[in-house]
């Protein structure tokens, strides 16, 4: 009797559909969300930039973040800059070569695995908004501000940017309503424990 089970569950198996392959995990590509104060950049790994429409800036690691051009280029911003931050306006592209994975002052890290080709598809966003030429390299410790041809306003912040450009990416991460560096952190936890099975 059970050999006639058996052979019968292997002819109806034989005649299933299927299963449908798992979706495709993620590549070995990865970037790490940092955190400081109300701000958050994407880091992206020493090396990772080559071949990319980035790679003039080199191969050291290096941080991606986005800013309301008056606030970014004061010297010292006050209550006044912050009171102007809320009306928006123009924006810049702050780019920085680390010594290290994440800024020295970053507060909370988050890395995160990229689909294949996450990495040159951010480095297509940030190329493809910035409104004047990259330089031709960082030093370590170097950093530059470049004109972005997106606006800051108050429902487009550096959080809605790094998000904007994880979802460029590939993944699946929410960009409308994410204004705030806690909004952002808390929907990037939800991903990374989503890529973790949890």
């Amino acid at each position: 009797m059970p050999f006639r089970r058996a052979v019968l569950a292997a002819a109806l198996g034989g005649c299933a559909v299927p299963p449908a392959p798992p979706p495709r995990p993620h590549g070995r590509e990865t970037v790490i969300v940092s955190a400081e104060s109300w701000h958050t950049d994407l880091c992206l790994p020493g090396g990772a930039l080559g071949g990319t429409s980035l790679a003039p800036l080199g191969a050291a690691p290096l941080a991606l973040g986005f800013g309301l051009e008056s606030w970014m280029r004061a010297a010292r911003p006050g209550s006044g800059d912050a009171l102007a931050a809320l009306g928006g306006g123009p924006a810049v592209v702050w780019l920085r070569a680390l010594a290290g994975p994440v800024p020295p002052g970053a507060e909370e890290t988050l890395p995160l695995r990229l689909p294949e080709g996450g990495i040159s598809a951010i480095a297509a966003f940030v190329a493809d908004q910035l409104a004047e030429p990259l330089p031709v390299a960082l030093p370590i410790g170097g950093s530059a501000l470049l004109a972005s041809r997106l606006a800051y306003a108050p429902g487009f912040t550096c959080n809605t940017w790094v998000m904007r450009a994880l979802a460029e990416a590939g993944l699946p991460v929410p960009v409308a309503g994410i204004r705030l560096r806690g909004e952002a952190m808390a929907a990037l936890r939800a991903e990374a424990a989503r890529q973790a099975g949890g």
